[in-house]
């Protein structure tokens, strides 16, 4: 595997510019986390984009998948992907997964550089049940994945008409019917996952017999 997983404090400060952060599960990674994620790095011009896998996510069960099968399931998924690299900070951390704390070390270690939220609409249209939100969003900028035939909360559509929407952008993005739900529960009836993620982590989750009864 060649893809760049970050340590923390490891990069000198400074020479990153524009930081994408996309938090998540990926248990396990598919093509609909990957393909947003390169729309989103492209159309923002980010420097980079993170994937940060959680370890104890607050809005949803935890994942099934071990933390080092997610790490190796995405390095394998972005490994001939420059600009998008793994941050592994919040599964070292054991605790459960809020992003303010994920924010305020970023802020330390890129003093400069400009934070972006990456999320889907889903999240967005709750975003004020996020652990202190309305710090979160002095803090950083938030790239919202919009697919087509989405539809924004009445909160979610306040946030982009008030003092925050400079803060925001909406990315249209490739609409992907994929889901990690739906291929973990392919896994369990036997079924073949080709071409929902990656060849080499279809491989990776054959061999390692991941996600069955």
């Amino acid at each position: 595997m060649s893809a760049k997983v970050v340590q923390t404090g490891s990069l000198k400060k400074g020479l990153v510019k524009s930081i994408g952060m996309y938090g998540g599960s990926f248990d396990p990674v598919h093509f609909g986390h990957l393909r947003t994620a390169l729309e989103v790095y492209q159309q923002l011009r980010l420097d980079e984009i993170r994937f940060i896998p959680s370890a104890d996510p607050p809005h949803k069960e935890g994942p099934q998948a071990s933390a080092a099968d997610r790490i190796n399931m995405l390095e394998l998924a972005i490994a001939k992907s420059p600009g998008l690299i793994i941050d592994p900070r919040e599964i070292q951390r054991r605790t459960t997964s809020y992003t303010f704390d994920t924010l305020v070390e970023m802020q330390g270690e890129f003093p400069q550089a400009e934070l972006t939220l990456v999320i889907g609409t889903d999240q967005f249209s709750v975003f004020d049940t996020w652990h202190r939100w309305e710090e979160l969003l002095g803090m950083a900028n938030l790239a919202v994945m919009e697919r087509p035939g989405e539809v924004l909360s009445d909160f979610a559509k306040s946030l982009v008409s008030c003092e925050y929407a400079s803060k925001i952008t909406l990315c249209q993005v490739t609409q992907l019917d994929i889901s990690s739900t739906r291929i973990r529960s392919e896994l369990n009836q036997a079924a073949d996952i080709q071409f929902l993620v990656p060849h080499a982590v279809r491989q990776y989750i054959s061999e390692h017999k991941l996600y069955q009864s």
